[in-house]
């Protein structure tokens, strides 16, 4: 490295300034004295001078190294502050944070354990991983812990059914062949959010513990940035969500499903597969709010979202499209398809008992529902088109008698 190079030269030149100067002051004070008798009397002092100034240059190599240690880390720590900050996707967060204390730990094998119910529902699964295999583990699915350092980092902090799940994961991936796994819980409001589990390979006890001791130093500080981070996430994450979706359904919002319409069209177009657009309108829902009231009203259609949502496919999408009028989205399903659909959705809607757990309600609450279905490309090119004859399908359900479904016909002449 180039500062020790100059560090040692600077060492080594201070060493001949001190030994001249030395002779020279010798020879003016007495200059009638001989080498030899010059030499006899510097040696001592020249050798007391150089062990000094041996052991100040040792000090000052010593915090050197240390100061451009801790330097090296806070930029490290910086760089990876950094990279979180850069990311707002909860998930990215999660994985970001994985990645970076691997690379603190120079891990080989990482598994981010999600525990959090919220931070859980923002991710994309219980268990985030970077450079694992399964089932690489010992005695039959055992892994022996005598033959490797398990450390945690704040133990005190992990409850036992945690430790559990924990200790149930490691089997699972090959932490079999780690020397050294890292336990890193990531604590906010005084609950473990999520466990970062490292597998360390490669390192001596030496290298290891060196690490061990960097982390220690910088652990606190960067776990508390990443839960700010997380929160930050969160709330950047409902933020959206609250832009998207409808306060009482919970389902999308009439604005976002219009852009995911132009998106699938778009798509659709250039792929050549069909989407179907279906609206459905509950026959008679006034009388009930008539009847019951407007808090009992947004209670069914609260259900009624429920039920939807347990019917569709996982590819559909469906929104409160105003009022109790709900529209979905269908990619890759053509009218028929999306008649069936539409089927099993009205069947489910019409058995299910609403306000059941209500004890003001005496008897059973059962709704019916019509629906108007649309399709691309059999009924035309454009989105805002099928929407609109999606809308005239159901009016025609509704004027034909209620409680019933409607595939858009052209009319025949014109």
């Amino acid at each position: 490295m180039v500062k020790n190079k100059i560090l040692a030269m600077t060492e080594v030149l201070l060493f001949i300034i001190v030994t001249l100067s030395m002779v020279l002051a010798i020879s003016w004070i007495e200059p009638v004295m001989s080498v030899r008798q010059v030499l006899r009397i510097i040696l001592p002092l020249l050798l007391i001078t150089y062990f000094f100034l041996f052991l100040v240059f040792r000090i000052i190599s010593f915090y050197y190294r240390q100061l451009f240690h801790q330097k090296k880390l806070v930029e490290d720590l910086n760089a990876a502050f950094m990279k979180l900050s850069a990311k707002l996707n909860t998930d990215a967060i999660l994985k970001q944070s994985l990645e970076i204390l691997m690379d603190f730990c120079r891990g080989t094998t990482g598994v981010m354990l999600v525990l959090d119910e919220k931070l859980r529902e923002y991710a994309s699964g219980e268990l985030l991983t970077l450079n694992v295999n399964t089932a690489l583990v010992d005695n039959n699915g055992e892994l022996d812990e005598k033959k490797r350092r398990l450390l945690t980092f704040f133990p005190a902090s992990i409850p036992v059914e945690i430790d559990k799940k924990i200790r149930d994961v490691l089997p699972k991936y090959d932490f079999a062949k780690c020397k050294t796994i890292l336990i890193i819980p990531v604590i906010g409001n005084e609950k473990v959010k999520a466990v970062a589990i490292i597998g360390v390979t490669a390192l001596s006890k030496k290298e290891a513990s060196l690490i061990l001791e960097d982390m220690k130093n910088i652990m606190d500080i960067f776990l508390r940035e990443l839960n700010i981070e997380i929160e930050n996430s969160i709330l950047h994450e409902e933020i959206n969500k609250a832009s998207i979706t409808d306060p009482l359904t919970r389902l999308y919002n009439r604005r976002y499903f219009n852009k995911r319409v132009q998106e699938e069209f778009a798509r659709a177009r250039r792929m050549g597969f069909p989407v179907s657009i279906m609206i459905s309108d509950l026959d008679n829902f006034k009388n009930y709010v008539d009847t019951y009231g407007h808090p009992k009203g947004d209670t069914i259609l609260l259900e009624v979202a429920s039920v939807v949502c347990t019917t569709v496919r996982g590819t559909d999408m469906v929104c409160r499209f105003g009022g109790d009028e709900f529209a979905y989205l269908l990619p890759f399903a053509s009218s028929v398809e999306a008649k069936a659909l539409a089927e099993r959705i009205k069947k489910s809607v019409s058995k299910h008992v609403f306000l059941e757990n209500d004890e003001e309600i005496e008897k059973e609450v059962h709704i019916t529902l019509s629906m108007g279905i649309a399709s691309f490309p059999e009924n035309g090119q454009k989105e805002e088109d099928i929407i609109g004859k999606a809308d005239h399908a159901l009016f025609a359900s509704k004027s034909g008698g209620k409680n019933r479904i409607s595939v858009y016909e052209e009319k025949k002449g014109g």
